[in-house]
């Protein structure tokens, strides 16, 4: 199943690094201009967990960057993903037990093991398997898929060298395989110091291509979860770009100001979530496959500020984001880097997000009300705030090698958990989640 976690595929997030990379004056002064360094190798195992018994995922992950003389630098980054866990569908908790089959399945109603066709109402078969898989979940219970899994292997390379005079020039590819989804993207940046090298202007654009090829094939969005129809493998593209300058406001404060901008064409919708439909009770009737547009426009404009406060270095910023989907979202992050002598320190780390709901958002939808044409009931678009608080605690060895630890908490709140139905009422329609973080890493100049 297609991974939906952090860290994220390449798109503006590693063009927006790239271009992080280029343009900070305050980087470019730890890089020694003449004569080639050591390799750089930095390497991790990241481990998330998700309570409730949802997904958890460990991931290894390796970086190699070597500066062969003049800022010409080669970036390598391989990483792989495995994840379990139960994973929500999107129906919401009931008084009654419900029944779901997995993204494979061609019909609810069990076959013991008999091989079996489909067949749509236009006729067409769909599938012919030995056995449909059922699992049932318990009342007032958030229905999670407990055959969630998934694993994931990506490379990442990238070239970075001066084109001019105080202009620099990146390029970076991505290549990811996933069970059901392959994806391709590139980036490339510019940037340029002037006003002595105390201001840099930034420029990118990227563009991704991804297959999706959902298990059990791609379904009919909006259609009767019941009948369970499914088209085959589908596609989606991703453009954008980046604009952005770096300022050195004084010798102990550097800012940025980012504006991204990326689109999204084909299918958006995520194959493996329904919607639950009711009566006017709030009693369970049926189920509906989840719609999206097949475009999203999105845009934001970030603000960073790196400070030397105190003795230590303060790491601040702020993001606002938006898209056409309806979904507006603000996101402040701080760390502070504390020097605690003998080349140990501590990194505090917090972060605060909030977003809004999108325009086709349904926590479920009512039988009465016409069928609209996009709808989801995906945590992932609802209205909720989350916080992120933890650290990072770093020891440095012979000035050429660091080991560290990273342990957070992320606790996501939705604001919409409730019902008025009678047959709802007391039920967590939407509980949120808690996950535990632990990162552990070993970085070594070779």
């Amino acid at each position: 199943m297609q991974l939906k976690k952090p860290p994220t595929p390449l798109r503006l997030g590693l063009m927006a690094a790239s271009c992080a990379l280029l343009g900070s004056p305050a980087a470019k002064a730890q890089t020694a201009a003449d004569g080639e360094q050591p390799l750089l190798i930095d390497a991790g195992v990241l481990y998330y967990k998700e309570d409730q018994g949802r997904v958890q995922t460990i991931e290894p992950i390796v970086r190699f960057k070597k500066d062969y003389g003049d800022e010409h630098v080669l970036g390598v980054t391989l990483a792989f993903d495995s994840l379990t866990g139960g994973s929500p569908n999107g129906a919401i908790p009931s008084r009654k037990a419900q029944t779901f089959a997995t993204p494979s399945g061609t019909s609810l109603q069990p076959v013991s093991g008999v091989p079996q066709t489909y067949t749509t109402p236009s006729g067409q078969v769909v599938a012919a398997l030995a056995k449909v898989t059922l699992y049932s979940v318990q009342p007032a219970l958030l229905p999670l898929d407990p055959n969630f899994h998934d694993r994931r292997i990506a490379a990442d390379v990238s070239w970075a060298q001066p084109v001019a005079t105080d202009t620099h020039a990146s390029i970076a590819g991505h290549l990811s395989n996933e069970l059901d989804f392959d994806s391709a993207a590139f980036n490339a940046a510019l940037s340029h110091d002037f006003n002595g090298k105390n201001t840099t202007v930034s420029a990118g654009v990227n563009g991704e291509l991804d297959a999706v090829k959902p298990i059990g094939g791609a379904p009919v969005g909006g259609s009767d979860y019941t009948q369970l129809l499914k088209n085959g493998s589908k596609s989606k593209d991703v453009v954008g770009g980046l604009l952005g300058v770096t300022q050195v406001m004084s010798r102990r404060w550097v800012a940025q100001l980012n504006y991204t901008y990326d689109k999204s064409n084909g299918y958006l919708t995520d194959p493996y979530k329904i919607v639950s439909v009711v009566d006017g009770t709030g009693t369970e009737t049926g189920y509906r496959f989840e719609s999206r547009p097949d475009k999203r426009t999105r845009q934001s404009l970030y603000f960073g500020n790196k400070a030397y406060v105190g003795g230590e270095v303060l790491d601040i910023s702020y993001r606002r984001s938006k898209d056409d989907w309806g979904i507006k979202s603000d996101t402040v992050d701080g760390r502070l880097r504390i020097d605690l002598g003998n080349d140990i320190y501590l990194e505090p780390h917090a972060r605060w997000y909030h977003q809004g709901a999108a325009d086709f958002y349904h926590l479920y939808l009512n039988q009465s009300d016409a069928l609209p044409a996009y709808l989801s009931a995906d945590p992932r678009l609802a209205d909720f705030k989350a916080t992120t608080f933890g650290a990072k605690f770093g020891v440095g060895f012979g000035g050429n090698t660091e080991l560290s630890l990273r342990i957070e908490q992320y606790q996501q709140k939705p604001t919409d958990t409730t019902s008025s139905l009678a047959a709802l009422q007391g039920l967590n329609l939407n509980p949120g989640l808690k996950t535990v973080i632990v990162q552990l890493g070993w970085r070594y100049d070779y």
